[in-house]
């Protein structure tokens, strides 16, 4: 017994589903009896190449006297439907693709036609032809016998020379939509009289990738059973695991149920399916949710941004898949999915990320400012500024009968007292007491909160070169940037400090070999010579 879309493969070219750029101009020359010499039939598989070449076949031989054309019911077209026409052959140029092969179809395109009509040459997969082949095959597309069409078809037209592609009419037939394939998906389910859910019709159809005849395979599979075809029906056919736990999966990671999340992808893992499929499925799950969230109709609460987020992490991790397909991989791969959406970082890439944008530092006994110590007067400064009123209360006195701010009961300022009614703290400094205090910086005035709060740049002395590591970074070339990226830097004096962790073996031996390009570009950078030690997995400390 033949296969469904062996018996449901069209007679007509109405009866074909999409690809009305095709059609339209096929019907029309036809009608108008201006078929060409060759065709090139390009696209997808199961797109319907095949078929609207046998079609054509039927029409320049079709017996039927008026109307469209192919008929469908003539003699002439059920022998080409059955594959027994004699002037119509098929050839599979995978298995026919010598020079040779073509050599003989060359003899046998200058035979008569058998029938009187018009012979046809179908050639399939037309791109495994052989150069030479292909070139054997160029003088007779290019001046055909009479009454000789040539018909190719491939998925693969850029294989193909372009004297072969520039001597035919190329068509390119596309993916046809879900809704195309669910139509005669439909129309087929009900001529065999099971009844056929549209949710699980809509799997089938996203499941053939826009090919008519593998959604038509999957279906047939589906009616051997006899039974209502339902969305978990075709989800068993499928392999794939079950919508409701998907949408769980993704509810968690929504949620942030980390612990809910790893048992639904284990208790999945241990029914038989692969991690790949259960990651794969589940990017399926949060691309359907955010076009839900665009359509207006949310499912899911996450905004935009984190369901992007999702999918960039879930398909970043599919490499992984292809070396180690377990539960492991899959784990890892949820886990990283959940710190992107809660926006954790790991602690190595924080402190690469802090090393790379470390500020400007300097020469002498400088340190990263990230690290350097803020000055405790100012912290004091800020801190009495953040908790000062801005109106003292009133009534509020100290022991000695001031207000915070220094005024008398009376209302007088210290400096509307006479000098022997100020507090001892209020008052002038005697010569004796200037002399007496030491020598220091001149004070100026006390600076604000906000001012304090800003780091503070180390003070530079006269002569004392001064550079960012960033913009060393920043001026070095593709490769000597990637060869210091995974290293720690500390500058102390006039010494730079490389050391590079166990796991970066490479990156270390690689930059003591360009140390003295380091150096000069560090020269040209800070204006003065630097010296510059690197440690690593490589060898001991090593200077220049």
């Amino acid at each position: 017994m033949s296969a469904l879309y062996q018996r449901a493969r069209p007679v007509t070219f109405d009866e074909v589903v999409g690809q009305d750029h095709v059609k339209d101009v096929l019907t029309a020359a036809i009608r108008r009896r201006r078929v060409g010499h060759a065709y090139l039939f390009s696209g997808p598989r199961g797109v319907g190449k095949t078929t609207s070449a046998r079609l054509l076949a039927m029409a320049v031989n079709c017996e039927a006297g008026e109307g469209e054309r192919p008929c469908g019911v003539c003699e002439s077209c059920r022998l080409v439907q059955a594959g027994s026409h004699p002037d119509v052959i098929e050839m599979d140029a995978a298995s026919n693709n010598s020079v040779d092969d073509v050599r003989e179809l060359r003899e046998r395109t200058m035979l008569s036609s058998i029938r009187g009509g018009t012979r046809v040459w179908i050639l399939d997969e037309a791109h495994m032809l052989s150069k030479a082949a292909a070139n054997a095959l160029l003088k007779t597309l290019e001046e055909p016998p009479p009454s000789l069409l040539f018909v190719l078809a491939t998925t693969e037209p850029e294989r193909l020379p372009p004297t072969v592609l520039s001597r035919c009419q190329h068509f390119r037939f596309r993916r046809l939509t879900d809704g195309e394939i669910v139509g005669k998906l439909a129309r087929l389910s009900a001529a065999a009289g099971v009844a056929a859910e549209t949710a699980a019709l809509q799997l089938v159809a996203r499941s053939a990738d826009g090919g008519m005849r593998d959604a038509e395979s999957l279906l047939d599979r589906l009616l051997a059973g006899g039974e209502s075809i339902t969305l978990q029906r075709a989800e068993d056919a499928l392999g794939l695991p079950p919508h409701e736990r998907l949408r769980a999966m993704a509810e968690a990671l929504a949620e942030g149920d980390l612990q809910g999340l790893l048992e639904q992808a284990s208790g999945l893992y241990r029914a038989g399916f692969a991690p790949r499929t259960l990651a794969e499925q589940l990017a399926r799950t949060l691309r359907d949710a955010l076009h839900a969230r665009l359509a207006g109709t949310p499912w899911l609460e996450l905004a935009e941004d984190d369901l992007l987020r999702l999918l960039h992490a879930l398909d970043d991790e599919q490499e992984r898949f292809v070396r180690h397909d377990d539960l492991y991989s899959l784990e890892v791969a949820l886990i990283k999915a959940r710190n992107a959406l809660r926006g954790n970082v790991p602690a190595a890439f924080a402190a690469r990320t802090a090393s790379d944008e470390q500020p400007t530092l300097s020469g002498r006994g400088a340190v990263p400012q990230a690290h350097a110590p803020e000055d405790t007067a100012a912290r004091s400064v800020a801190a009495r500024a953040a908790r000062a009123p801005e109106e003292p209360a009133p009534g509020d006195q100290t022991l000695d009968g001031r207000t915070p701010d220094g005024r008398t009961p009376d209302g007088r300022t210290p400096d509307e007292r006479a000098p022997d009614e100020r507090a001892p703290d209020e008052r002038a400094p005697t010569d004796n007491a200037r002399a007496a205090a030491p020598a220091g910086p001149r004070r100026t005035a006390e600076p604000t909160a906000a001012a304090d709060a800003r780091p503070r740049q180390p003070e530079r002395t006269q002569g004392e070169a001064s550079f960012s590591w960033h913009a060393v970074r920043s001026k070095a070339d593709v490769r000597l940037k990637a060869f210091l990226a995974p290293a720690r830097v500390e500058i102390v004096g006039r010494t730079i400090r490389i050391a590079y962790p166990d796991t970066n073996e490479f990156h270390h031996k690689q930059l003591l070999m360009r140390l003295e390009e380091l150096r000069a570009l560090v020269t040209d950078v800070a204006g003065a010579a630097f010296e510059i030690e690197v440690d690593g997995p490589g060898g001991g400390p090593k200077k220049v």
